[in-house]
């Protein structure tokens, strides 16, 4: 009997010893977010994993897992604690021999912005509960909130009035890519329309006949210098607003900005002409990565959409201060649109839009 209690005493020791050595050994932990892009307010759920490797069971495994500040835990029983900077959140668990839990966290954020899900520290007692080890688990998954959407039936009626005109103008306005084949000459037209293919042909003078442009596009402009926070998270909710209204409408568009971003997403200061969901989703994406830093002035990037712009490009210029016609910067961009450009202002006492025609 005694030498059975022995042998016992040996055994536990043995495996206290063992299980001392490898209470973390060959144990994974992994918590990524169900969806990278959400509304703001959108419910989705963060994916956490412990899993134990080996045959050995864990008697005790704790995590304390990295969240953004403000998120929201939707009904979450557990424990979870904020502060200014961080949200920890707290959980354990008990992992048999080759064990794998996984769990499902109902959680949202309520504002526009880019969030990290960052690394994580694990915890795993001994068998006997004596001693603790800790471990470090690297984490980097990205969550961007888009700007919220607005409500502006003041400023969609302008917008779709002016979006209307640039529609019609588009069927005067004449594609020089386009050639669809050659009159006679009558001396109201430019020298450079002449084709001298075809006059030498004929034997007199013919200029190139024009098909008219085939597709309507603008170009947006997002200026950042000069605003209040709020200003510009109005701005960015102003911006999608004008970028969905184009994808409703069928509207090629081209986006600018003089908005730093957070994260690797390339240069999103410039988006060349594209059309659908898939292109207003990706300056979406870069909306609600965007800072309130400034890459450049508001001049440059007036001067940027200017060298880029073809004759009569119309464009939709969103800034938080008001502006005016006589503004001198602004005269090369009206020169170029022809006319064609519809100014938003985001101020703190209100929203106003004026479209500037020649």
């Amino acid at each position: 009997m005694l030498f059975l209690l022995f042998l016992l005493i040996v055994c536990a020791l043995l495996c206290e010893l063992v299980s001392v050595k490898s209470a973390l050994s060959r144990v994974s932990y992994s918590c990524r977010p169900s969806q990278s892009v959400v509304e703001p307010g959108e419910e989705f759920q963060l994916l956490t994993t412990m899993q134990n490797g080996k045959w050995l069971p864990v008697s005790y495994l704790e995590v304390v897992q990295n969240l953004p500040h403000d998120i929201c835990l939707n009904a979450y029983l557990g424990h979870f604690q904020s502060d200014p900077t961080v949200c920890r959140l707290y959980s354990s668990c008990f992992l048999g021999s080759r064990q794998k839990l996984t769990r499902r966290i109902k959680a949202s954020l309520p504002q526009r912005g880019r969030r990290i899900i960052s690394d994580a520290t694990i915890t795993g007692g001994d068998l006997l509960g004596f001693t603790r080890r800790f471990r470090n688990v690297p984490l980097f998954y990205e969550i961007v909130v888009l700007p919220a959407r607005v409500e502006e039936p003041a400023l969609s009626r302008a917008l779709g009035g002016f979006l209307g005109d640039v529609s019609v103008q588009r069927f005067i306005l004449e594609d020089p890519m386009l050639t669809i084949g050659a009159r006679e000459y009558t001396g109201r037209e430019p020298m450079k329309s002449i084709s001298w293919k075809h006059s030498v042909r004929t034997g007199h003078l013919m200029v190139k006949e024009l098909d008219h442009t085939v597709e309507n596009t603008v170009t947006v402009l997002l200026n950042v210098e000069g605003g209040s926070h709020e200003e510009l998270e109005r701005c960015f909710s102003l911006t999608r607003m004008v970028l969905e209204a184009l994808e409703k409408r069928g509207f090629s568009c081209s986006f600018l900005t003089n908005a730093a971003t957070a994260g690797a997403i390339g240069q999103w200061n410039q988006v060349s002409d594209g059309l659908g969901s898939g292109h207003t989703r990706a300056i979406l994406e870069g909306l609600g990565r965007a800072t309130y830093d400034v890459r450049e002035s508001f001049s440059s990037l007036v001067n940027r959409a200017v060298r880029g712009a073809r004759d009569g490009q119309a464009h939709i210029l969103i800034t938080p201060a008001p502006l005016q016609r006589s503004d001198a910067f602004l005269a090369p961009l009206f020169q170029q649109s022809q006319g064609r450009l519809f100014i938003i202002n985001a101020r703190e006492d209100g929203m106003s839009s004026q479209e500037v025609s020649g």
